[in-house]
């Protein structure tokens, strides 16, 4: 036998021993004659008895919301709990002193980043005047000494073309020099004139000649040294200033982009910062003239959450034992809800569930409700909707439960959301069952037995089950219509 068939014949029997031990045999018949019941064969309705509650389906939760305010509310008028509303109606009102020193210092944040922008974006322009200026000066600077580089290598061409005239005419000289000897020698050859003045004006051309070969040397010397070590100074020194200038404008450039992204980089900072607080100073202008709540619906005013369990959202108790209330003069968290605003005009059903009844539950299955406030009231239903996923039935417990939801036909205006009710769910109808009381039926060894009754003996007999009650049980191998089955065993097996 399945677990949940032991809990249901557990429990059916309990109840079973109750009624019938009330009632033992008036009329002095032993107990052994009392609990014994007949085998019938007709329908055998499958019905499940679960508590629920009404829930309103049409319904607003009203909780302040405010976007930048922190702080707890004072409450200074509200609707008592019952009260009839029209859609518009003052609900909830808090003092907006706390809230408007808040936006004061909002706003007086805002001035203060406003002055801070102004700061960051005049020290961001002054900078890059200041960038763009000395780049300016580095690069004017960088073209004069270009410009002295440029002048001093023509200077050097000027001085390489001086440097090879003179030697040009060193040689040009002594070319005439030697002609103007070979000249001289000849013509006094030629008149054969050999006088010691003579002889002189020989010597004197020759050393004349030879004076232009040295000096022609030294000249090609001269320029020689002056080629190799001071024809490129000057340029190079220039080339040099150059470069440096190049390197220090670089440099300039670089250093100077990144303090002026810093500086903008301050200034972007200033104006994320001042529309921040214009912000928030905004948001708190909106929460200010959100701290009158007008009612969203036409319906009746409950406090906290309709249908909760417990009156954590109806009342807080803060640090220090101070108590933060539905009242005037209390105080109260935002973002918690205050209040809810529901229609009574359509309410559905809310049931619990317990894990050995959920086998039944299915969407569309009739109902009958009982409201316990009205116990001659009797309304007609359907399961709507059965929850996938259990709960437990409190912390510690292991016990389960689902939540079902059901609807009925018609308008019922003394029913009030929150109200106690019981349903019963028709889950099944099993036509012609063989069928007797829970109590006929016990097990040995994981298999079902009945006692039948057989003139005056009573013997055991293996029966098969089927559908269940809670109360009767179907029959589908062992027993015939008619047979008298015990309720219990007389001979104490």
């Amino acid at each position: 036998m399945s677990q949940p068939w032991r809990r249901t014949l557990v429990l059916a029997a309990a109840f079973a021993v109750a009624a019938f031990g009330i009632a033992a045999v008036p009329d002095g018949r032993s107990q052994r004659e009392a609990f014994t019941a007949e085998v019938t064969k007709g329908d055998l309705a499958i019905e499940v008895e679960l508590s629920g509650s009404f829930v309103a389906e049409d319904k607003d939760e009203i909780r302040l919301e405010p976007k930048s305010y922190k702080g707890d509310l004072i409450i200074t008028s509200l609707l008592p709990e019952g009260a009839a509303v029209k859609k518009g109606d003052t609900l909830i009102e808090f003092d907006p002193l706390t809230l408007e020193r808040s936006l004061e210092d909002a706003r007086n944040e805002v001035s203060d980043k406003q002055v801070a922008l102004a700061k960051a974006d005049a020290e961001a322009r002054a900078f890059q005047i200041e960038r763009d200026s000395t780049l300016a000066r580095n690069r004017k600077e960088l073209e004069l000494a270009g410009n002295e580089l440029a002048k001093a290598r023509e200077q050097i061409a000027i001085e390489v073309a001086d440097k090879e005239h003179e030697i040009k005419d060193a040689g040009d000289n002594l070319a005439d020099a030697r002609i103007d000897f070979e000249q001289l020698t000849q013509l006094y050859e030629e008149r054969e004139l050999h006088t010691a003045t003579e002889n002189i004006l020989i010597d004197r051309e020759k050393r004349r000649v030879q004076n232009l070969v040295r000096r022609l040397e030294k000249t090609k010397k001269e320029v020689a040294l002056w080629k190799k070590y001071d024809q490129n100074k000057e340029s190079e020194e220039k080339q040099l200033e150059v470069d440096k200038k190049e390197a220090e404008l670089k440099q300039a450039e670089i250093k100077l982009d990144a303090d002026l992204e810093e500086k903008q980089a301050e200034e972007r900072k200033a104006k994320r910062e001042l529309q921040k607080a214009e912000r928030k100073a905004a948001e708190l202008e909106a929460d200010a003239a959100g701290l009158k709540v007008a009612s969203p619906r036409d319906g009746i005013v409950f406090y906290g959450r309709l249908g909760g369990d417990s009156m954590s959202d109806v009342m807080i108790i803060g640090f220090g034992g101070q108590e933060r209330e539905m009242r005037v003069g209390g105080r109260v968290r935002t973002h918690t809800i205050l209040m809810t605003v529901a229609s009574m005009e359509r309410l559905s059903v809310q049931m619990k569930v317990l894990e050995n009844e959920i086998q039944h539950m299915k969407p569309g299955l009739p109902v009958t409700i009982r409201p316990d406030a009205f116990p001659s009231l009797t309304v007609s239903g359907r399961l709507t909707k059965v929850d996938q996923v259990a709960a437990r039935t409190g912390f510690l417990s292991e016990v389960r439960e689902f939540k079902a939801y059901g609807t009925y036909e018609g308008v019922y205006p003394q029913l009030r959301s929150g109200m106690n009710c019981r349903v019963t769910v028709h889950a099944d109808n099993v036509p012609d069952a063989v069928q007797v009381p829970v109590l006929a039926v016990f097990t040995e060894g994981g298999e079902f037995h009945c006692l039948v009754k057989e003139g005056d003996r009573t013997k055991r007999r293996k029966v098969k089950l089927g559908a269940t009650n809670g109360t009767r049980v179907q029959i589908t191998e062992g027993l015939r219509p008619g047979e008298i089955v015990a309720l219990w065993d007389p001979s104490g097996e």
